[in-house]
């Protein structure tokens, strides 16, 4: 699963990844590893897979199969998947980059692993360059994603906007309209969804959280759930001036409890505690537990996500589904939160030109549709979007996909994983932080507080060794 998980190795990853790794070099092999050879005299081209989707079985077999079109149709390069589970992926990365033997490919990164490891990848626009490769096809959105000040990590593959699931059995059971589908329906705000997730939130004797015989400590169904995301994911819908970035423009300045994070860090603090519409942590981690995803738990009538959930969750449900757009928020915007994935290519990886010419072949047109129904993303290219709404539809003939699409329109922006300075430590302290709300009620004002703080320290210490 993409599910977020906060690890507690983090720190120790990032010290090995800064000891392993010096200044990124150019897609030269002369400090790479000895290069992998394949079979027949073939090039050798390893992907490592589990940074984010793609260990599910049933994706696992899609690689295959994708790799052994791949193999048929090439004489020169050969390659191979290297499945590893998602928790134990980033250590396992660092021990192959560490040991002179770094996959070939790593991928699908999203926009958070590409700044986890960024010193790690190499910059590929000199082979764009070289062969005056044409990025015009990809969205351009898509292509600035991948451009930083001194690299491009990487070609566009695909984009997973975010928008709400919602179990159709839940609202005929409760007699509630559905959330509207039409994004200029401004009537379909927070409050809005306030109101309809508490009409869907109910105890073990059928009350909702509105009546007066509610039993807040007997809670069998919750109205809404966005539990599969971080602290600057959750935030960014409540348009900060920054959005999803926890710092000014210049990265100098921390501003964590902008007026705008603290009011949405309130919101779900009465969600959880008052309005009794969220699950707290403890029935999160009964369900993480149990393998159960929030929404095929059959106990969430919204769920908050992204197009990689649909891969991942929406197999053999127990009930009828569809999509509706996230809500305006508290100032009349509507901010959709999205990921963003591509393949990189190691800075100290073997056969780096190889690798090039099979990231230009899972993002070439041919090739993209495939790969984004394994991984669950909607395909970076402009030319596949109609072939792509086809096959999606194949797959998903009783959703409103125009959702999906539309929600593009309103992605956070700056990102809500996109860089800072010292990005695990950052993540970290506004993790922690935001984690407490779902243990107990708590001051957003002053929980923010402490947290803008931290991370102005982290910040001043960061530049002062620039």
């Amino acid at each position: 699963m993409r599910h977020l998980r906060i690890s507690l190795c983090i720190l120790l990853l990032t010290a090995l990844l800064i000891a392993g790794c010096g200044a990124p070099a150019v897609p030269s092999t002369g400090d790479a590893a000895a290069p992998a050879a394949g079979g027949a005299g073939k090039t050798k081209v390893v992907i490592f897979i589990g940074m984010g989707t793609g260990t599910d079985p049933d994706q696992i077999k899609a690689q295959e199969d994708l790799a052994a079109r791949f193999n048929s149709s090439h004489e020169d390069i050969e390659v191979e998947f290297l499945i590893v589970p998602h928790d134990q992926a980033g250590e396992r990365f660092l021990a192959m980059v560490s040991g002179g033997n770094a996959p070939q490919l790593v991928g699908p990164n999203g926009i958070s692993t590409v700044a986890q490891f960024f010193d790690s990848w190499a910059d590929v626009a000199p082979f764009i360059d070289a062969e005056g490769f044409d990025t015009s096809d990809f969205y351009g959105p898509a292509v600035e994603l991948n451009h930083y000040p001194d690299k491009t990590v990487g070609l566009p593959l695909g984009l997973f906007p975010s928008f709400i699931f919602y179990n159709k059995d839940m609202f005929d059971a409760a007699g509630l309209a559905y959330p509207t589908h039409d994004y200029n329906d401004t009537a379909w705000n927070l409050e809005a969804l306030r109101d309809m997730a508490m009409e869907l939130t109910l105890d073990a004797n059928g009350n909702n959280a509105k009546s007066p015989d509610f039993d807040a400590s007997n809670i069998v169904q919750w109205g809404f759930d966005d539990a599969w995301t971080d602290a600057r994911g959750f935030l960014t819908r409540f348009g900060a001036p920054n959005v999803g970035r926890p710092t000014t423009e210049d990265y100098k300045t921390a501003v964590v409890n902008s007026e705008e994070w603290v009011y949405g860090l309130d919101w779900l603090n009465r969600a959880v505690w008052e309005d009794h519409f969220v699950p707290d942590a403890t029935v999160q981690e009964a369900r993480d537990s149990a393998g159960i995803d929030p929404f095929g738990s059959n106990q969430v009538a919204m769920f908050n996500s992204h197009t990689w959930f649909m891969t991942e969750g929406l197999i053999d449900l127990p009930f009828e589904y569809d999509f509706a757009p996230v809500p305006f928020n508290q100032k009349g915007e509507r901010i959709a939160r999205i990921h963003a994935d591509t393949f990189t290519i190691p800075r100290n990886a073997a056969n780096q030109e190889a690798a090039w010419e099979v990231l230009k072949w899972l993002t070439s047109p041919e090739q993209i549709v495939d790969v984004c129904l394994i991984y669950g993303c909607i395909p970076a290219r402009r030319s596949v979007e109609a072939e792509f709404q086809q096959r999606l539809a194949e797959r998903y003939p009783n959703a409103d996909l125009d959702v999906v699409f539309t929600a593009i329109d309103y992605l956070d922006d700056p990102n809500h994983e996109s860089f800072v300075p010292e990005w695990g430590r950052v993540n970290d302290v506004l993790n922690n932080a935001f984690s407490a709300v779902y243990l107990g009620p708590i001051d957003a004002q002053a929980v923010l507080d402490q947290a803008n703080q931290e991370v102005q320290q982290i910040l001043d210490d960061y530049w002062a060794r620039q």
